[in-house]
C-alpha cells in the first residue's frame, strides 16, 4: 500500500512547522532589535535653540512673535512651522522640571481656527483669568487642553501634555513677553 501523500498526514506536522516558523520569526525580531523586554529608558532631552527660532519667526511671519523668559530649568527641546488654515503659526516645545511637554503657539488664526488644531475638537470653553489677562481654555473629550489668550493682532497659545501649575508659567511668561524685533 502506497504512503499517502504529505498534505494528507495530519495536523501535528502543520503545527509543528508553524511553531519552528514562529521561532525563527522571534530569533529575528530579537537580533534586529525589535523585541525588548522592560521599559524604554527616558534619552537626554534633545537640544533646540528656541532664542533663534523665534527671532527667525519674528522677521518671516507677519504677526508679532514673543519669547517667552521661563525658568532656567526648562529646556526647548523642539520648535516648526505650522499651517492653521489659511495662516502660518510658530511652535516652540518645552520640556518641563516635571519631565512633562508644554508647547507655545502663536499666530494670526482666530481662536475659532486656533482650537481646532490637531485630531480631536476642542468644543467646550472657559474662561480663565490669569495675570491680569482673559485666557480662554478650550478642551474635549479626547484632546490636550489648550490655552488661547487673544492679543489682537496675533492668538498666543499653550498646549501640551503637562500639569496647570506648568500651563500656569508658560501662559504667564508669553503673555508679559514683549514681541522680538522683525527686523
Amino acid at each position: 500500500m502506497a504512503d499517502k501523500p504529505r498534505i494528507m498526514q495530519g495536523n501535528r506536522d502543520m503545527f509543528w512547522s508553524i511553531v519552528v516558523l514562529m521561532l525563527v520569526c522571534l530569533a529575528f525580531a530579537a537580533i534586529g532589535g525589535y523585541v525588548t523586554f522592560g521599559q524604554p529608558k527616558p534619552g537626554p532631552v534633545p537640544e533646540f535653540d528656541s532664542h533663534h527660532a523665534l527671532s527667525e519667526d519674528a522677521r518671516t511671519l507677519d504677526f508679532p512673535v514673543r519669547e517667552p523668559e521661563l525658568p532656567a530649568d526648562w529646556q526647548s527641546n523642539s520648535g516648526r512651522l505650522e499651517r492653521l488654515g489659511n495662516h502660518d503659526a510658530s511652535v516652540v516645545g518645552w520640556v518641563t522640571p516635571s519631565n512633562t511637554y508644554v508647547e507655545l503657539i502663536q499666530t494670526s488664526a482666530d481662536a475659532q481656527t486656533l482650537q481646532q488644531r490637531g485630531e480631536h475638537p476642542r468644543p467646550e470653553q472657559r474662561p480663565m483669568p490669569l495675570g491680569g489677562e482673559e485666557w480662554t481654555i478650550y478642551s474635549g473629550e479626547d484632546a490636550r487642553d489648550m490655552w488661547v489668550l487673544d492679543e489682537g493682532d496675533v492668538r498666543v497659545a499653550v498646549s501640551g501634555q503637562a500639569g496647570q501649575s506648568d500651563f500656569e508659567t508658560m501662559a504667564e511668561a508669553a503673555a508679559h513677553a514683549e514681541p522680538l524685533p522683525a527686523s
